[in-house]
């Protein structure tokens, strides 16, 4: 309970620290390559992430992101028993953003940190199961922001989602590309 306290009594200090900054709000869609045992069994799959920032200064950012990822399973030989399965990964994390740079082009390293729900759906001569479960996770990201007008930033991105579940890593590769809008 401590430590929750101290990280909103933080965030507290940045969102009051700047009075004059700005808010934006962005979405990116993009294609997810699943890595390590995770990319063993899952296909290549798509994900869209919403995004609001609050910019701390002209170069910090910090935010929240929600986004959805989807998965097909791949082919285990199970084709006569119409076996088919998906998974869905649901991250709802806060983020911390470094742009680099100040004009029109700015590059940018972040991370995102928080709750990953991870869902798997099998369906089978005509019945249906389902599961998911919660479990925390990190995303580092690199990319590059391209102010297109006043209003209107292009966003593109490559982020590496690393989900710790039970000892084990659900790891992809999303390569995004999107739109950033101011909302002041």
């Amino acid at each position: 309970m401590k430590k929750l306290s101290v990280l909103l009594f933080v965030l507290f200090c940045f969102f009051s620290y700047n009075v004059n900054a700005q808010i934006f709000g962005g979405a990116t869609v993009g294609l997810q390559a699943p890595m390590g045992d995770f990319g063993d069994g899952a296909k290549m799959g798509f994900g869209i992430n919403l995004t609001g920032k609050y910019m701390l200064s002209e170069n910090m950012a910090v935010g929240l992101n929600l986004g959805y990822n989807r998965f097909g399973a791949k082919d285990f030989g199970f084709d006569e028993y119409d076996i088919k399965a998906t998974y869905s990964i649901i991250p709802i994390t806060g983020l911390f953003e470094y742009h680099f740079g100040g004009n029109a082009v700015k590059p940018y390293v972040g991370a995102d940190l928080g709750l990953y729900s991870v869902g798997a759906k099998v369906k089978y001569a005509g019945e249906s199961e389902s599961d998911s479960e919660l479990y925390f996770g990190l995303a580092p990201v690199a990319g590059i922001l391209y102010d297109i007008s006043d209003n209107l930033t292009f966003c593109a991105n490559i982020k590496l989602h690393n989900v710790f579940s039970d000892g084990d890593s659900t790891s992809w590769f999303g390569i995004n590309a999107g739109v950033i809008i101011p909302l002041n």
